[in-house]
C-alpha cells in the first residue's frame, strides 16, 4: 500500500502485541508504527511469519492496563533477502477489518497520546 493510498496517518509507537492466528497458533510481536487502520508488525528475533497476505488474525495491542481487540487482514509481508528488508525491519502490516467501538475510541486516545509526546 503506497503513502498515497493510506487515509489515516501512521505514529511511530513502540509497543507489544498478540496474535491469534487462523490455527489458533498466538504469538507476541511488537509494532513499529500504527494508524486508525492499521499497524507493522515485528519481532527482533529473526525468523519466518506463519501468516501470507490474505490471513486473518485476531490482534491484541497492549496499552498500560488496557487492551485494544480487533480483526486483522495480512496486507503486506516483508521477507529476509528482499529489497524492501534492507530499509525495514521483516515482518508483516495488517489492515484493521473488524474493531469495537469501544476498542476504536481507545486505539484512537493512544494515538492521541503517542502524538503528543506521551508513550503508550
Amino acid at each position: 500500500m503506497s503513502d498515497q493510498e493510506r487515509s489515516a496517518e501512521r505514529v511511530r509507537v513502540d509497543a507489544f502485541v498478540k496474535v491469534h492466528g487462523e490455527d489458533g497458533q498466538e504469538l507476541v510481536f511488537r509494532t513499529r508504527d500504527l494508524s486508525e487502520h492499521g499497524l507493522f508488525l515485528y519481532t527482533k528475533v529473526a525468523r519466518s511469519y506463519p501468516f501470507k497476505v490474505g490471513s486473518t488474525l485476531a490482534l491484541d495491542l497492549y496499552d498500560y492496563d488496557e487492551q485494544v481487540t480487533c480483526k486483522v487482514v495480512v496486507v503486506r509481508v516483508v521477507a529476509a533477502g528482499t529489497s524492501e528488508s534492507a530499509t525495514f525491519p521483516t515482518g508483516f502490516g495488517v489492515r484493521i477489518v473488524d474493531c469495537e467501538a469501544a476498542a476504536r475510541r481507545r486505539l484512537g486516545s493512544m494515538i492521541e497520546r503517542i502524538k503528543a509526546g506521551d508513550a503508550p
